[in-house]
Parts: structure tokens; C-alpha cells; sequence
């Protein structure tokens, strides 16, 4: 062998030096506690170790003993310290010292480097103390986790098992069984270290060997391969691998049935009973028959040897609801009387109560006679003896509720009759309000069921057994409720003496609710007791403090009943009571008409309409409204909708009637509520029935606008609060313009006079909006007003409108608008007169007092338009004498008529067929006001200097002056006076 270098030597006995004095510091640094590099530092140097072989290392043998062992017991003595302080086991001590595999596994190493050096005559022995220290090493390693550490040990320990597996000279047997025992632990250790690594092909190989020295397994080390075993087939089973956790458990199985069980300890009982189970459950989720087969054989081995162990019977029962047809019978109580025999001889504690009940719920999933038969057995034979509150009400419910959900039993209220009675014998025996809640609660189902299908025979029966007197602490409003489910039964079946009987034997805190009354007066009136109907009705008035619904619903009833003069008396104390107000819950679209009916027939008393009444009537028709727009917004279906089309329409209809009925009866404030509630009734009914939007409906509508818009006009006007009047305005403008956005929508499918009658509408609709514009000072909204008022050619209103726009201009004036909002409104007016003019038979007469306005108003701003004025008055009186000429509009410049005098002859002017009557003459005050005007514009122009317009003055004021029906006089006077003008020399 080559000497080694320096170098190399150099270097392993610093590495030595370097583990000693690491060593040699544990014990302190682990009293001293709070090191959090001692984890790290105890793995760097167990990747070091063990040392090899060296002069080095042999000359610190002892130490290196001596430090392991230290060590070792250190380990020990903190394992069992801690164990001791806390309770805890010796795992649960290791996971608290994270440090203390770690510190086994190096006080192993440190054995292991120390045992190496020794001669080959003590190897042996040597190995049999190190692979013990080895495998407790591993042990403690793997159960913390340390799969890497634990590794590294169980490689040291391969070399040991090596040497213990050859065998020795002069060992006796005692030493070779040992050594075998020690061998089987170290395969044990290496497949449970392959099952945490997740290696099964490893671990079975280990277990392969494991079995080939099974006959050196000690008592002892069987147990715990068998634990080992048995863990592995838990977690495989836990993983749902199921065929690899039954081969696992199997081989626990029968690693423990090899031993002498008398030889074990006495917790093996619990582990082999565990293994067991898990075999059969393994088994169970395997689904096959040969699988099923084995369970039921290992089944029957536990009931061989653990038959009153309460997990037998669990496992059978699962192995019969498992299979795929059940046979009820047997399962309760044929051949393996499993549940019956589970009732009658388990110890009861809160766990088996809770496991039987388990079962007995998934019995009924396949019979409920058969729960119920079990659980009537629970109850009788063992509850009742054990006095367990709680168990009985749990077990009671459960029992009505088995029986509330058995459809098949005609007997079941016998059934829970005969419960009921029995446990009313108890005097142990009460159930606690929470209980009884539950137990009402399954009953009410029964009820509620029963009513549905309209059986109110049941239903009334399943009532009364709520009533038992098991329930005493139901609450007497629970116990209320049900009497009056039992009133509601008796009156739907007629039987008001059933119903009278009842109400007799309740509370009287249940007799005195309102919902009571209310059923005992339809009790009263359809019995012809009025007088108990009257006594009944005073009581749900008085008591209905915020909720009118029972008192409307009175009102309903007694309607439906004939009786009218008992509806009248409960409409009044409706009315009298919440003044005719609208509460929230109870505007059901029959009640609301039924209220409105009887308004109306109380509406006019001699003759005049009663302004109570009405503002009654006003609050129903708004109520109605507002619950009718609320009611889109909640779901429904077409079986369950209360406004319908037909409710609308209805509605709808009725506010129209009352409002052109009474229009000029009632007091605008009260016809704009009913018009309000028409049109919005008439919205709905469109947005509900699209098809309802043609015909009556449309021009329905329109009407109903077109007076709205009126009548707010005429509060506005009569209202002195601004304020308020502006308000009244601004509905104007609204209803204006719903008035004409309807016109639009349904005009075209009019003809004839309706049609003629929207047109008409629709100008006064658009004067109205114009005052109140007006009013309102929106100026920059006239152009849109005065565009609508061309829509349609009405010549007939032009005079109305020409008036109100010579009203809006002297307003804009003096408002000292902008110029171009007075030229606005004289274009307007220009406009009226055009049109005018081109009428066969216009009023000359307003339209000279127009013209003159127009050119008055536009003398200082617009001389053109003065200018054409003339013209147009010009042309105008020419045609109105009988001297034919085309006339052209304002807008377009005319020719100016000639200045002789028109002809005396007007047959010469073939117009001998058109003399005009006197009438029909253009006003000669008119004409004279205007010559007048227009020669004065002329002088101004002379005093300015301005000859040339001052010229065309007064040729202007001359050929209007030649038009007067006056011989000439004016106009030679006019001439006379201009001819005395100095003009500039030309």
C-alpha cells in the first residue's frame, strides 16, 4: 500500500479534529436551547462521516466511543424528559426536538467510525450492538420525516446485517437467533423506509426477505411489523389504492396469525381487530364478487372472535347496503339481526347513539316502514329505559320526519298517534321547545301538502295532531296558526260549526289576532251571524294598526258574500280609518275595483258631485297606479300575475269615463289626478299588450293629454304663488308635449273628423305650451313651438296664434332680448299672414291689423320687411276693389303698383263679376293710418337729408293713399305737402 501525502493525512486529521470538537459541544449547545444553526451544522457533518480508517481515527477510538455514546443517551434522556413534562408519547417528543434524529443519527456515526477500527476477531459483536443502535436510529429518523438521514444509517447498517448474515465460528444458538431477529428488523426498517419513499417495487423486495427469516420473528418484533405493515395498507387505503391495501393488510393479517396470541401484548387484540377492518372496507370498495365473498369471510371471523365489538355490525351493515339489491328483511332482522341486535345490546353513549341513528337514516333510503319499525324499537326498548333527553327528542323527529315522508302508510297519523300517546305516559318524558318547533315543523309540510291538493279533509287532520299535547311549549302563537289552518279547512268544507268549535277552544291571545278575526268574520257572514260578522269586523279595525290588508280583504268578502250593506259598513271603517290611503301589501287589483266601484255609486248625492268622495276616489285610482307600475318589476308567471291587460284597460277606462263625465263639475285639482292615472294606466296597458296601441286606445290617450294640458293651464293662470304657477306650467309643457309625441304616433291611423279633431288639438296644444314657454322665460325654446305650429295647415287658429306671438314679442322687448328673438317672432307672424292671404276667403279685416303690427313692429329694425308690408297692403286693397292683380307674399319683392288712380270703369277691367262688397273693402282707417305713417317716415328721411329714401317714401305712402275709398283727397293732400320740399339739386 502507497504511503499516504501529507497532504491527504494532513487533511483527514483536521476533518477528525474538526468532528471531536464539533462533538465535544452538543451537550452545551443543546442546554442552552434557541440554536437555530445546530439543525444545519448536524447535517454538514453527518455528510461527513463516518471517517475513514486511519492511524488518525484509531489513535481517537475511545473518544470517538466515548462521544457517541454520550450522545446517544443524551438523546435519550431528552426524548423521555420531554415525553415526561408534556404527556406526549416518544413520536410526539422526537417531532418537538427536530434536532434529536438528527443527533441520533450523528451519535450513530460517530459509534460507527469508532467500531470500524477494530480488529476482525470483535466485528461481530461489534455489529450486533452497532445495527441496534443503527435501526432505532433509522426509526426515529423516518417517523420525523428524515428519509435522507434515515437513508444513510440504514446503508451502515447493510454492512452489519452483511457480516451477521455470514455467520460465526463458535456462536451459539442464542447469538445466531440474535442475529437473525436483528437481520428480519433491519428488512422490516428498509421496506417501511421504500413505503415513506414511495418505492413499493423496494419495499416488496424488502418484504421478501423480511419473510425469509420469519422464523427468527420474536413476539415483539412481529407486533411491530405487523404495525408496520398495517400502517402501510391504512395509507394505501387512504389513496384508494385499493388492491395494493388489501395485499398490505393481508400480510399484517397474517403476520400476527402466525404468533401466539397469548404471547403478544394486550394491545395487539386492538391491531389485529384495526387490520380487520381495514381489510374488509379494502375489500368493500374493490367491488368485485370474489372480493365481496372475502370480506364477508373475514366478517365472520371478527364475529367469531370479536361478536360484540359494535364495529362488527357496522361492517355488516355495510356490506349489505353496499350490495346491489337489499333485502330489507334481512337487513333488519332476518338471519344476522344486525340493527335489532345493534339497538338492543350496544353500550349507548353519544358515539353509538349517533352511529345507530346513521344507519337507520340510510335505511330509509331503501324502507321506511322498516326505519320506522327501528326506530319505534330505539324508542321503546332502550331510550325511554335510558332517560336521555336529548336521544329521545333526536330519535322522536327523526321518527316524524321518517313519517312525513312515507307516502305509502294510509296509518301514519295512527302511527304517530300511538308515539305521541306514549310518550304523553311518560312523565320522564318532555320535549323541549326547540323540539317541538322541529317536530311542528315536519307536520306543517304534511299540511301545507294536503292543501295543495286541495284534501282539506287531511290536512285538517294533520293539524289537529299538531295540536297534541306533547306540544305544550309550541308557543301560543304556533298553536294559533294552527288553529286557524283548521278554521281555513273547516270553512272550505262548509262546516262553520267545526269552525266555531275550534276558535271556542283556543287562547284567547289566539282568538284576539286580527288574522283570526278576519277568518271568523267569513265564519259570521257566511253563517248569517251578522251580529258575530260585525263583532268580528270591529275587532280587525281596531287591531289594524299599520296593515289595512285585512280590512280590504273584509271588504272583499263581504262583496262576494251579496251582503252589500255589510260592504258598505267595512269600506267606510277601511275609509274612515287610513283616510282613504293606499297602504303598502294589500292593492290587490280585485280589491282596488271593488273600492272603486263602490266610490263611484256614492260619487253625486243630488245631483252634484261630493269633493270628499272624489278625493277618495283620486287616492284608490293613484294607489292603484303606483301598485301597478311597482308589480313590473316582480317576478311572475301568467297563472300568478295580478295586473293583467285587462286590469289596465279596465282602469284606464274608468278614469277616462269620470274625467270627461265630470270635467266641468269637479275642481281642476282633482280632474288632474284622474287624468294622470288614465294616462299612465294607458301606458302600462301599451307596454303590457303592444297590439293595444291602435284606435280607441291611441286616441284615447290624446284626449286625455290635451285636457291635462288645459286644465294645468288654467291652475297656472288662477294660481297667484309664482312659484307654484311656473310648477303648473311645466306640467303643461309635459303633457303638451306626451299630447303631441301621441298625436304623432296615431294620427295617421285616423281619418275622417277624429282626424280633423287631433289637428285641431294639436294647435291649441301648442299655443298652450307656447304661453307657457312664455311664462317659463325658456325663450330658446320658441323655435321648436313655432316650428310645431306648421305641422298642420289650420288657417282657422291662426288668429289666436298671431295674437300670442304679438304677446311674446312685446315680452321678449321688454325683457330686452337679443335681437334676433324679436326677429324671430316677426317671421312668425309673417308667416301667419302669408298663409292667410292664400285663403279664397280670408278676413281682411285681421289681416290689416296684422300687417299694420307687423310693419309697425318692424319699422326701426327691419325696414325691408316695413317695406314689404306695403306692398302687400298695396296688392291687398287693390284686390279687395276689384282690381285684379297677382299677389305676391311679403317674402318676395312685388312690383310697384302704378300712380294714377285706379279705373272708374272695373267692367273695362273684365273684373265686372268681382265687385267686392263694402265689407269686404280693406278698412280705410287702416289705410289711412298707414299712408299717414308711411308719408311721416318719408319727412324723417327729408330731415335727415336722405333724399333718395326719403322719395321712396312717400311714393309708397302715395300709392296707399290712392287705395282710400275717398275720392283722391288724401292723397292730393299728401302730394300737396311733398311738393312744398326743397331737395338737393340733382
Amino acid at each position: 500500500m502507497p504511503p499516504v501525502q501529507p497532504s491527504v493525512k494532513a487533511e483527514r486529521e483536521k476533518k477528525l479534529k474538526s468532528v471531536l470538537a464539533f462533538a465535544s459541544t452538543l451537550t452545551k449547545r443543546l442546554e442552552a436551547g434557541c440554536d437555530t444553526t445546530l439543525a444545519d451544522d448536524l447535517h454538514t457533518q453527518i455528510r461527513g462521516l463516518p471517517l475513514q480508517a486511519s492511524s488518525a481515527v484509531t489513535a481517537k477510538r475511545d473518544e470517538l466511543e466515548k462521544l457517541g455514546t454520550d450522545l446517544w443517551n443524551l438523546c435519550t434522556r431528552l426524548r423521555r424528559g420531554q415525553s415526561d413534562r408534556e404527556g406526549a408519547s416518544k413520536e410526539a417528543a422526537t417531532r418537538r426536538l427536530p434536532t434529536l434524529p438528527l443527533l441520533r443519527a450523528f451519535a450513530f456515526l460517530l459509534l460507527d467510525t469508532a467500531g470500524g477500527q477494530g480488529t476482525n476477531g470483535r466485528q461481530r459483536k461489534s455489529c450486533i450492538r452497532l445495527i441496534k443502535v443503527a435501526l432505532k436510529a433509522a426509526r426515529v429518523s423516518i417517523e420525523s420525516n428524515q428519509l435522507s438521514t434515515a437513508t444513510k444509517v440504514l446503508e451502515r447498517a447493510a454492512e452489519y446485517q452483511q457480516v451477521l448474515s455470514s455467520g460465526g465460528e463458535g456462536e451459539d444458538g442464542e447469538e445466531t437467533k440474535l442475529a437473525d431477529g436483528l437481520r428480519v428488523e433491519y428488512y422490516a426498517m428498509r421496506t417501511m423506509l421504500a413505503w415513506r419513499q414511495d418505492r413499493m417495487d423496494t419495499a416488496e423486495h424488502m418484504f421478501t426477505k423480511c419473510k425469509q427469516l420469519t422464523a427468527a420473528l420474536t413476539p415483539a418484533t412481529a407486533e411491530n411489523f405487523a404495525d408496520l405493515l398495517y400502517e402501510m395498507g391504512k395509507a394505501m387505503l387512504a389513496k384508494r389504492n385499493y388492491e395494493v391495501a388489501a395485499r398490505w393488510l393481508e400480510r399484517a393479517y397474517d403476520v400476527l396469525g402466525e404468533q401466539d396470541l397469548e404471547m403478544l401484548s394486550l394491545e395487539v387484540g386492538e391491531l389485529r381487530l384495526s387490520t380487520m377492518q381495514s381489510i374488509v372496507q379494502a375489500y368493500m370498495k374493490l367491488k368485485t364478487p370474489d372480493a365481496l365473498e372475502k370480506a364477508w369471510q373475514m366478517v365472520k371471523l371478527m364475529e367469531a372472535d370479536f361478536g360484540d365489538k359494535m364495529i362488527v355490525s357496522l361492517l355488516k351493515i355495510e356490506l349489505l347496503s353496499d350490495a346491489k339489491t337489499i333485502d330489507t328483511t334481512e337487513f333488519y332482522n332476518g338471519k344476522r339481526i344486525v340493527l335489532l341486535r345493534m339497538i338492543r345490546i350496544v353500550v349507548l353513549n353519544d358515539t353509538n347513539f349517533k352511529t345507530i341513528m346513521h344507519h337507520i337514516n340510510k335505511l330509509k333510503e331503501h324502507s321506511n316502514v322498516t326505519a320506522c319499525k327501528a326506530l319505534d324499537d330505539l324508542i321503546d326498548t332502550r331510550l325511554f329505559r335510558e332517560e336521555n333527553q336529548t336521544w329521545i327528542e333526536k330519535a322522536v323527529i327523526t321518527r316524524i320526519w321518517i313519517g312525513t315522508t312515507n307516502n305509502f302508510a294510509e296509518n301514519t297519523l295512527e302511527q304517530l298517534h300511538e308515539l305521541f300517546d306514549t310518550l304523553e305516559q311518560s312523565p320522564k318524558v318532555t320535549l323541549s321547545a326547540p323540539a317541538t318547533h322541529a317536530a311542528q315543523t315536519l307536520l306543517w309540510k304534511k299540511v301545507e301538502a294536503a292543501c295543495a291538493q286541495e284534501r282539506h279533509g287531511v290536512a285538517e287532520a294533520w293539524c289537529r295532531i299538531c295540536l297534541h299535547p306533547i306540544f305544550g311549549k309550541a308557543g301560543a302563537q304556533n298553536q294559533a296558526k294552527v288553529s286557524r289552518k283548521i278554521i281555513q279547512c273547516a270553512l272550505l268544507r262548509h262546516d262553520y260549526a267545526a269552525a266555531r268549535d275550534v276558535y271556542a277552544k283556543m287562547q284567547q291571545s289566539g282568538r284576539d289576532e286580527s288574522v283570526t278575526r278576519y277568518l271568523m268574520y267569513k265564519v259570521g257572514l257566511k253563517s248569517g251571524d251578522v251580529d258575530f260578522a260585525n263583532e268580528c269586523l270591529d275587532y280587525v279595525c281596531r287591531s289594524s294598526a299599520k296593515d289595512a290588508t285585512l280590512l280590504y280583504a273584509c271588504v272583499m268578502e263581504a262583496q262576494s258574500t251579496g251582503d252589500k250593506r255589510q260592504a258598505i259598513r267595512a269600506l267606510e271603517k277601511v275609509l274612515d280609518k287610513y283616510d282613504h290611503g293606499a297602504p303598502a301589501g294589500i292593492h290587490l287589483p280585485a280589491l282596488l275595483r271593488c273600492t272603486a266601484r263602490m266610490l263611484q255609486s256614492e260619487l253625486t248625492k243630488d245631483g252634484n258631485v261630493d269633493s270628499d268622495i272624489l278625493n277618495q276616489l283620486c287616492t284608490v285610482f293613484e294607489g292603484a297606479c303606483h301598485q301597478a307600475k311597482a308589480s313590473r318589476s316582480r317576478p311572475s308567471n301568467p297563472a300568478k300575475e295580478l295586473f293583467t291587460a285587462q286590469e289596465f284597460e279596465w282602469f284606464s277606462k274608468n278614469t277616462y269615463n269620470l274625467s270627461l263625465k265630470y270635467c266641468a263639475e269637479v275642481p281642476p285639482a282633482f280632474l288632474v289626478k284622474l287624468l294622470n292615472c288614465c294616462i299612465e294606466f294607458i301606458k302600462l296597458l301599451k307596454e303590457k299588450d303592444h297590439q293595444a296601441s291602435e284606435g280607441d286606445l291611441c286616441l284615447r290617450l290624446v284626449f286625455c293629454e290635451f285636457l291635462a294640458t288645459c286644465t294645468y293651464t288654467t291652475l297656472a293662470r288662477a294660481e297667484e304663488h309664482i312659484p307654484q304657477s311656473s310648477q303648473y306650467y311645466l306640467e303643461v309643457r309635459k303633457h303638451s308635449q306626451e299630447f303631441r309625441r301621441a298625436a304623432a304616433e296615431g294620427t295617421d291611423k285616423l281619418v275622417g273628423s277624429a282626424q280633423a279633431e287631433i289637428v285641431s288639438k294639436h294647435f291649441q296644444v301648442v299655443k298652450l305650451e307656447l304661453e307657457a314657454v312664455l311664462k317659463l322665460e325658456r325663450w330658446d325654446e320658441l323655435d321648436d313651438l313655432f316650428d310645431q305650429c306648421w305641422k298642420y295647415k289650420s288657417p282657422d287658429h291662426y288668429e289666436t296664434l298671431a295674437d300670442l306671438v304679438l304677446v311674446i314679442h312685446s315680452s321678449i322687448v321688454e325683457a330686452e332680448l337679443d335681437l334676433k328673438y324679436q326677429s324671430k317672432t316677426l317671421s312668425v307672424l309673417q308667416k301667419i299672414i302669408n298663409l292667410t292671404c292664400r285663403q279664397p276667403t280670408n278676413d281682411v279685416t285681421k289681416l290689416s291689423r296684422w300687417l299694420r303690427c307687423l310693419f309697425n313692429l318692424s319699422l326701426n329694425h327691419d325696414e325691408k320687411l316695413s317695406l314689404k308690408c306695403i306692398e302687400e297692403v298695396t296688392h291687398l286693397a287693390a284686390k279687395k276693389q276689384g282690381c285684379f292683380r297677382p299677389i305676391p307674399t311679403i317674402s318676395g319683392l312685388g312690383t310697384p303698383p302704378p300712380s294714377s288712380s285706379p279705373p272708374k270703369d272695373l267692367s273695362h277691367a273684365g273684373l265686372a263679376d268681382d265687385v267686392t262688397k263694402e265689407h269686404e273693402r280693406y278698412p280705410k282707417t287702416e289705410l289711412e293710418w298707414l299712408a299717414t305713417t308711411t308719408f311721416n317716415r318719408a319727412v324723417d328721411f327729408y330731415l335727415q337729408e336722405d333724399d333718395d329714401k326719403a322719395k321712396l317714401w312717400a311714393d309708397k305712402a302715395f300709392v296707399i293713399a290712392q287705395w282710400m275709398d275717398d275720392d283722391g283727397v288724401t292723397r292730393d293732400f299728401l302730394m300737396a305737402r311733398f311738393s312744398d320740399l326743397k331737395f338737393s339739386a340733382q
